[in-house]
């Protein structure tokens, strides 16, 4: 390229499609890089930084649009999503079913989170507190981890956003390797804490033990306390009256239809208080409707798995 497009406003590559930020899967999570058109911009010389004259005619010094993509690309990365939903979208996820799911309303549920977030973002990209966040529950195979990791993608790349994504079994794991390596919680748990929008899922899987429990309880009240947005997912049921939506009715009709199979509630995982904040600080909501990973197997394998 002669000039760099993110200058120019009017990228059309056809490697990007238009974002500048190119993700790919890993060997553990999704990383992401400049798109190759943006590899060296002919207006800042890839340093990111212009030099320019104020109004008095003083030089100084200003940020290539480059410079904004570079940071978009670090979040990313730093954002640690799973290899293989490196590049999902909410647009990309397919509601499936007959009148019993309510997956494409789980799609717009999600959808009018992230517009709240961009409203509520600030001119450094940060968030304003207090932005009421959102659980999904659900069986196996419904998309809600999809639907998580497309929010957190589109924030990230789309938004420059400060995310944090963590698998709750995954993050206890990591938790005690670090112990076992004689590093601290501190180190792990604080940018979960301190992220504008902490993106959990599978929360409550896991043994349920006291370190278990001690482990959510610091990362909702942490966020809690400093009026933070917290996405989440779990397998387990909600049986309270939460933002306004009737979840014992819906845990009830998911069961009906071969739904959630759990005997405990996500409140019998990560018991009162926790689940108390978590009704505070998110619309719980159940989504109901096919395993999707099921979808385009032959009947016989559906039932054999």
């Amino acid at each position: 390229m002669s000039t760099c497009l993110a200058e120019l406003g009017m990228n059309t590559c056809e490697w990007c499609r238009g974002e500048d930020i190119v993700t790919r899967a890993g060997p553990e999570r999704a990383e992401a890089a400049l798109c190759k058109h943006l590899a060296t911009c002919k207006t800042c010389g890839g340093t990111g930084y212009l030099r320019t004259r104020d109004a008095r005619g003083y030089e100084v010094m200003g940020h290539c649009a480059r410079a904004g993509i570079v940071r978009r690309v670090t979040r990313f990365n730093d954002m640690a999503l799973p290899a293989r939903f490196h590049d999902v979208r909410l647009a990309t996820y397919e509601a499936r079913g007959g009148p019993q799911s309510n997956q494409r309303q789980m799609r717009a549920t999600v959808e009018g989170l992230r517009d709240r977030l961009i409203d509520a973002q600030r001119p450094d990209g940060s968030i304003e507190p207090g932005i009421r966040g959102l659980g999904l529950s659900g069986t196996p195979g419904v998309g809600k981890t999809h639907l998580l990791c497309a929010l957190a993608r589109e924030l990230t790349v789309d938004y420059g956003m400060v995310v944090r994504y963590a698998d709750f079994s995954n993050l206890l794991w990591d938790l005690k390797s670090r112990f076992d390596q004689g590093s601290g919680e501190a180190a792990l748990l604080g940018p979960l804490i301190d992220a504008d929008v902490l993106v959990l899922d599978e929360v409550g899987k896991g043994k349920a033990s006291e370190w278990d429990i001690s482990i959510i309880d610091a990362l909702v009240a942490g966020r809690y306390n400093r009026r933070k947005t917290i996405v989440f997912a779990t397998n387990y049921a909600f049986t309270e009256t939460a933002g306004g939506i009737d979840l014992n009715r819906a845990a009830s009709s998911a069961r009906a239809g071969g739904g959630l199979s759990h005997l405990e509630t996500l409140k019998d995982r990560v018991h009162d208080r926790v689940f108390s904040r978590l009704c505070e600080m998110c619309d719980l909501v159940t989504v109901v409707g096919p395993d999707q990973r099921k979808a385009g197997l032959p009947e016989a394998a559906r039932g054999a798995r």
